[in-house]
C-alpha cells in the first residue's frame, strides 16, 4: 500500500559535506571562507571523524499528588569530537589544528562538496578552540590517524546564511 502522505526527500551525505577552517574574521562571508586564510578540511576528516552531537538537559517539575512530571527542556551542550588523517601536509588538519588553535568550522550539507562557497548557502558555522591532538592506536591496512576534541567556545549559528 502506498503512503498516504507525501515523503520528504532525503540528503546523501557521500560528498554533499563541505567543511571549512577559518581563523579569523566573519565565518558567514563567502569571500572570506574562501580566501586564502581559510582552509578547506572536508577530506582531512575519516568517515567518523566529525561527530557533532548535542544533548540536553531536563528540569524535572514534579508536582505533589499530580500524575504527571511537567519537565521542561533545559541547557544544551555540545560536543564535537575528531577524527582526522595524520599528515605533515600543510592544508592538512593535523598540521592546522595544533592545540590551541581557534576560529569557527563552516559546514555545509547537501550541496555537492566539489562546489565552491556562494553567496545563500545554508551553513553551520561552529566556534572552537582545538584541545590536545591524540594519536590513535595503529591499525592492520589502515591509516595513521588522530583524535581531538574541539571546544565549543560560542553559541552554534545553524543554517545560517553566507553573504557576500
Amino acid at each position: 500500500m502506498p503512503p498516504i502522505d507525501a515523503i520528504p526527500a532525503s540528503s546523501q551525505s557521500d560528498g554533499k559535506w563541505k567543511i571549512a577552517y577559518v581563523p579569523a574574521g566573519n565565518p558567514l562571508s563567502a569571500a572570506i571562507v574562501k580566501g586564502a586564510s581559510s582552509k578547506n578540511l572536508t577530506y582531512s576528516f575519516t568517515a567518523d571523524g566529525f561527530n557533532w552531537t548535542t544533548t540536553q538537559a531536563e528540569v524535572a517539575d514534579p508536582r505533589l499528588t499530580l500524575i504527571q512530571d511537567l519537565s521542561r527542556p533545559g541547557k544544551k551542550k555540545e560536543t564535537l569530537e575528531l577524527k582526522y588523517v595524520d599528515s605533515a601536509d600543510a592544508n592538512a588538519a593535523a598540521t592546522i589544528l595544533t592545540e590551541g588553535t581557534s576560529g569557527f568550522f563552516v559546514v555545509r550539507r547537501g550541496t555537492d562538496n566539489a562546489t565552491d562557497w556562494t553567496v545563500g548557502d545554508k551553513v553551520d558555522v561552529i566556534t572552537f578552540t582545538a584541545g590536545a591532538q591524540r594519536p590513535d592506536a595503529p591499525v592492520e591496512n589502515g591509516v595513521d590517524t588522530v583524535s581531538q576534541t574541539a571546544y565549543i567556545t560560542s553559541v552554534t549559528q545553524r543554517k545560517a546564511t553566507l553573504v557576500a
